[in-house]
């Protein structure tokens, strides 16, 4: 992956228009890294202390080639980001430091090698790599959590719930199955065990003889939840979301037998290894959380189209140009699509602030999406739908016969090839020896990949590394190379 190093947004104590004397700066920075087993991406607070004359732009350059070999050089991020401090946007958290010391003639050898184009430069490597740095030490693990040596970044997740609180004081216990007429909003924070695997939602396992979560081993959700007012909850995303270059939110529908807790934790992971550069928000309706609560589940997602739709619309008004990620899995797809068009209803031309829409292992009627939301989604400025569907999932098979009717989560030759959709069958690499294969979306390494890819650069099929194209009896569809 090619280096860039991006810088964006105005500075105070930058323009220093005097001669040389020191000046601090108090700023939020970010690195990140795509490149495939050194995933990285991380905000925080910098102290910036300059020594040297006026550099006018070329002082924002210096500080972000800076950052990257002084305080991040072993990660090495492939882009790194400053913006003025924002509490929302870098939090409180100790801050890392840097002293930048330069001379006259080193910014004119600068600006000399910057008029000449990318390329070597010289001078501008040896003014950074002659910084002073100290980078911030990890952030603190939330109230109450357990603090453990070399775990990664705490991640703070949004939530919006129709779930009616239990009154428990503990997050993984805060909402239960039971329906709400009103959406609470808040955010939990879910951490990482320090050896997680891409693409792994690590938990308790019984095949493993786990009886009990471990914070070493697992993914887990800090023990206290906190709710905030609506307004709060849209502000803090809204600074988020339009900070550094406009990353926008990712938003995770979850499906069928899935808890409050277990949707979190998936959205923590998604969040973590898309390393997606913005908030995540996790919508989440009152699943009982158990596997034979199927028709109650069905019943529940049948009528949370309405608070749907009013999340969706709170996500497409955060600021101009802030682009909304959405991933609904399973079950969740029928609230999503149901929303969405409620949204498009109510407001027509809304889905301009929707980049990538994902349906994953969607539980949807094909007839039923293919005659009534086809329509319903359908507008002037769509964004791009891409399906993931697989033969050897066996939720989707068992709704198939349990409404006699195939269902849009069902791939092979026969997967569904509408317009509107990228239609991706997973069949042939998510077969499951002892799962169900309904989760591969988050728990597959090659469709994970396909994922990013898909949320970061907003590629079509054709010009995505893993997929090939078949001419099914349908039409033309993509599968992932064998």
């Amino acid at each position: 992956m090619r280096f860039g190093i991006v810088i964006v947004g105005w500075v105070v104590g930058f323009a220093l228009l005097g001669a040389a004397q020191a000046e601090e700066s108090h700023l939020c920075i970010r690195g990140k890294s795509f490149e495939p087993g050194r995933e990285f991406l991380q905000t925080r607070q910098l102290n910036l202390k300059i020594d040297g004359p006026a550099a006018g732009d070329l002082l924002l350059t210096l500080a972000g080639r800076a950052v990257r070999e002084k305080l991040w050089p072993e990660l090495k991020p492939d882009e790194v980001q400053v913006a003025p401090f924002d509490e929302a946007l870098c939090g409180t958290e100790p801050a890392a430091e840097l002293s930048l010391s330069y001379s006259p003639d080193d910014l004119a050898a600068i600006q000399t090698e910057r008029s000449r184009g990318s390329g070597d430069q010289p001078r501008l490597n040896a003014v950074a790599r002659g910084a002073a740095g100290q980078a911030a030490p990890p952030k603190r693990p939330p109230s109450g959590a357990i603090a453990e040596a070399g775990r990664h970044d705490w991640l703070r997740v949004y939530f919006a719930t129709t779930r009616q609180p239990t009154g428990a004081a503990r997050a993984d216990e805060a909402f239960g199955g039971q329906r709400s007429d009103s959406v609470r909003f808040g955010a939990v924070e879910v951490s990482i065990p320090a050896d997680h695997r891409w693409a792994k939602l690590e938990s308790p396992s019984l095949l493993r003889l786990e009886w009990d979560a471990d914070p070493k081993r697992h993914v887990l959700l800090a023990p206290s939840v906190e709710t905030l007012p609506a307004a709060t909850w849209k502000a803090e995303l809204a600074r988020r979301a339009g900070a550094f270059d406009k990353g926008g939110v990712l938003l995770f529908v979850h499906g069928y037998n899935n808890s409050f807790a277990e949707a979190a934790q998936r959205a923590g992971q998604l969040a973590y290894d898309l390393a997606f550069p913005g908030p995540t928000v996790l919508f989440s309706w009152p699943s009982n959380g158990e596997f034979v609560a199927y028709t109650r589940d069905e019943e529940k997602a049948r009528t949370a189209w309405r608070q749907m739709a009013d999340v969706l619309d709170q996500l497409s008004r955060l600021g101009p140009g802030v682009p909304v990620y959405v991933v609904a899995h399973s079950m969740g797809n029928r609230v999503l699509t149901q929303g969405l068009a409620e949204l498009l209803r109510r407001r027509p031309g809304a889905d301009r602030a929707f980049r990538q829409v994902v349906l994953a292992s969607p539980d949807i009627g094909e007839e039923e999406f293919r005659q009534r939301w086809i329509y319903e989604l359908n507008s002037a400025n769509p964004p791009r739908f891409t399906l993931y569907a697989s033969n050897q999932d066996i939720p989707v098979a068992v709704s198939a016969w349990l409404h006699g009717e195939k269902r849009l989560g069902s791939g092979g030759p026969d997967i569904t090839v509408l317009p509107p959709l990228d239609s991706i069958d997973a069949s042939h690499i998510t077969k499951e020896w002892f799962g169900l294969g309904h989760s591969y979306f988050g728990d597959n390494e090659t469709v994970m990949s396909d994922l990013f890819l898909v949320i970061h650069q907003g590629l079509s099929p054709g010009l995505r590394p893993r997929l090939t194209g078949v001419k099914g009896a349908n039409g033309e569809y993509w599968e992932f190379k064998r």
